[in-house]
């Protein structure tokens, strides 16, 4: 095969191990795009799950994304957050996002790309999935006038919550967060008012709670951010972990609701305006050049293999890690 017509992409190969492996690009069919990756966003809560090969396989469907090559059983091809530039065709040389896996070559439908504008960057487009979660997961709370909202985890998820609240909401927004140097990354954000810890959040404080960490204690510090019909949405995606919490207290005399919001199926609100209205609006957040604080330097292509080694083993990362091909 021609080395001008192969890819390099990075493979889980077993639970807890991963390579980058070197294989045969078809030539792009009718309709489809080339692109050569410039960047692509790591989820690293979803990519860890998928990485220590803890996806059920009746879900398996479910978790399937465009470009993925083998399945959850091992080894796969996965990831859903690349930025490159068009190398053919009347489109030569525009930038655009695709949801593929972390690949330095890419053929792609171009029904399912997004042209992205020029006054988007290509590292800050890689925030479009998760800002899009977030977007979707405000819809979904039906916020009233001024109500006071924590948002528990400051992974990518919760910190492009707070963003979309700052935005968009006129109530108070407080960040929770468990781990001391997420909290201090945190401060450093220009529309994060505060930062807490989850024994700083008082009891019962906030009308609604947006939880991310995919972890029972969570959870629970969500549930009990709440008062009198407070309402919890849930947007973590825990896999076959098991979740485990306390309902005795104030759960069920508060009247609290907890609510999943998931980003494949539109916020009931928005839902008549269809995918591509929501994608132009999270285009027009993408916009804002504040949200490029959100990356730290990025990871050499060559280098993933060892930063998915510590990501599977726990090891803390940056909120919103970033793929530099």
């Amino acid at each position: 095969m021609s080395a001008a017509r192969q890819a390099l992409g990075y493979w889980v190969e077993a639970a807890g191990r991963g390579a980058l492996r070197r294989q045969e690009l078809p030539p792009p069919g009718r309709g489809d795009v080339e692109l050569a990756a410039r960047f692509s966003g790591i989820s690293s809560g979803t990519e860890r799950l998928v990485g220590r090969g803890r996806v059920p396989a009746d879900l398996a469907a479910t978790m399937a994304c465009p470009g993925m090559q083998g399945s959850f059983a091992l080894p796969v091809l996965y990831g859903y957050s690349l930025v490159g530039a068009i190398v053919s065709g009347a489109d030569a040389g525009r930038r655009a996002f695709a949801m593929h896996p972390h690949q330095d070559r890419v053929i792609a439908p171009r029904e399912r790309i997004v042209l992205l504008p020029d006054d988007v960057p290509d590292a800050r487009a890689t925030l479009l999935p998760n800002l899009e979660t977030a977007l979707n997961a405000v819809w979904d709370a039906e916020l009233r006038r001024g109500e006071p909202v924590a948002v528990v985890g400051g992974g990518a998820v919760g910190l492009l919550l707070t963003f979309v609240l700052a935005t968009l909401h006129d109530g108070p927004c407080t960040l929770v967060e468990e781990a001391a140097e997420r909290r201090a990354f945190a401060s450093r954000l220009p529309w994060i008012a505060a930062s807490v810890s989850p024994r700083e959040i008082v009891p019962g404080s906030c009308a609604v709670a947006m939880h991310t960490t995919a972890t029972s204690a969570g959870l629970q510090v969500a549930i009990d951010a709440v008062g009198f019909e407070g309402r919890v949405l849930e947007l973590s995606w825990y896999g076959d972990e098991p979740v485990r919490v306390h309902l005795g207290g104030s759960f069920h005399h508060a009247r609290k609701r907890l609510v999943a919001s998931q980003v494949a199926t539109i916020a009931p609100s928005h839902r008549a305006a269809g995918r591509e209205a929501r994608t132009n609006a999270v285009l027009g957040l993408l916009r804002d050049p504040r949200l490029d604080t959100l990356h730290v330097a990025p990871i050499p292509f060559a280098e993933l293999p060892t930063f998915f080694a510590r990501l599977y083993r726990g090891e803390p990362t940056e909120p919103c890690p970033l793929v530099q091909y």
